[in-house]
């Protein structure tokens, strides 16, 4: 008798609910399988936007370090672009660039966001700058000329970076080289401070 009305209380269930327990067991052994392809998915897009993130840029970046193997793409707090020596199996961190709207994005010159790469090496003393964007009123040509940027390389980190003391204004003191000048002690302090924290360099 017991089993002839649980006979008939499976039979009298609806139809709707024997698909609904069906589909609700179903996803559930399915549901592992979708995270994981979607993390693959995700993967291969973000290695695709690192990838994407310096094109147009190798140019700029071969000439900061020559003797570089490969660039990373942006990567860490504040971004930076990381710069290898060697082969795959001698492989070494030689430095880092940072460009000046990813770690300094508020700070501006006459008219606007000044884009700069800066380059520095692992011991903190930069390699060079180059100037990707800015824009200054017409006739004005303050961070363009080479002078100006030929006269970052060398410098360390610690430097003061003070147009008038260590940083000539090669023209004059405008307000887009205080900037510019500025904007690249921020940059190379802030990605260099990332370096020295980061846990890969802490000592046991």
């Amino acid at each position: 008798m017991q089993v002839r009305f649980l006979r008939c209380r499976v039979g009298a269930l609806p139809r709707n609910f024997l698909l609904m327990t069906w589909t609700g067991i179903r996803s559930r052994l399915f549901q592992p399988w979708i995270v994981m392809v979607m993390l693959l998915v995700a993967a291969v897009h973000v290695d695709a936007w690192l990838q994407s993130s310096i094109r147009g840029l190798e140019v700029h970046l071969s000439s900061l370090f020559p003797e570089a193997s490969r660039f990373s793409g942006r990567t860490g707090v504040p971004a930076h672009i990381k710069v290898f020596a060697g082969n795959a199996d001698n492989e070494r961190l030689i430095g880092f660039v940072g460009s000046t709207v990813d770690v300094e994005p508020l700070e501006r010159g006459y008219e606007g966001p000044i884009e700069m790469l800066v380059g520095m090496d692992t011991s903190g003393t930069l390699r060079g700058i180059r100037l990707i964007s800015h824009r200054e009123p017409y006739g004005y040509f303050s961070i363009e000329l080479p002078e100006f940027a030929a006269q970052f390389v060398g410098k360390s980190v610690l430097d003061r970076f003070r147009v008038g003391e260590d940083v000539d204004g090669v023209t004059t003191a405008t307000i887009t080289v205080s900037s510019a000048t500025r904007v690249i002690r921020k940059t190379a302090r802030r990605v260099v401070r990332a370096h020295l924290a980061s846990p890969e360099n802490e000592r046991p």
